[in-house]
């Protein structure tokens, strides 16, 4: 969706809540995708989305365009939906495809062979929720730094140095315990 056009939907939207079918319509895949990663489950993502894209028309007046895209806010809302689930049962999946981890491990300057692949698995495993997220949002959803700060409600810089700090950390658990 071109800027000036989301721009002008989101305004119309913000005014009469029926006119946040196209923002809904052009997002909703996009939306699924992010929380099916996580859950792994369809019947758990359908409800997730459609609790994420509820909360967001509640919230859309409220929203204030400055230049940091309409998706990251949606991501946030979707995170925050996630973070309750997962709160409530308890447990965390990471689902990485092949391609991710690819980029991932080139990120790392890894080797892509089932070995290494291996160890990237199981040091992603041992990374706390927060670190992890990290990771998904740049590699799994393919979210430009900005857009991290934008859904982790942090700094660009932050986001950048600490996916650093987390992709350093990574490297240096496949190092020392492989």
């Amino acid at each position: 969706m071109d800027p000036k056009d989301e721009a002008t939907g989101i305004r119309s939207a913000q005014g009469d809540p029926r006119c946040f079918a196209p923002l809904y319509e052009h997002y909703f895949a996009e939306v699924f995708r992010f929380i099916q990663r996580r859950t792994g489950d369809r019947e758990i993502t359908a409800d997730l989305t459609q609790q994420t894209f509820l909360k967001a028309m509640l919230a859309l007046p409220k929203y204030e365009l400055r230049g940091t895209p309409f998706r990251a806010w949606l991501y946030r809302i979707a995170l925050n939906e996630l973070r309750m689930f997962w709160r409530k049962r308890k447990e965390v999946v990471i689902d990485m495809s092949f391609a991710e981890v690819r980029g991932l491990s080139e990120e790392l300057g890894e080797e892509v062979d089932d070995e290494r692949m291996q160890q990237l698995a199981r040091a992603m495993g041992r990374l706390p929720g927060a670190k992890a997220r990290l990771i998904e949002l740049r590699y799994m959803d393919d979210l430009s730094f900005a857009e991290m700060g934008v859904v982790l409600e942090i700094g660009e810089d932050a986001a950048k140095m600490r996916t650093h700090r987390v992709l350093g950390l990574l490297r240096s658990m496949m190092t020392t315990r492989g």
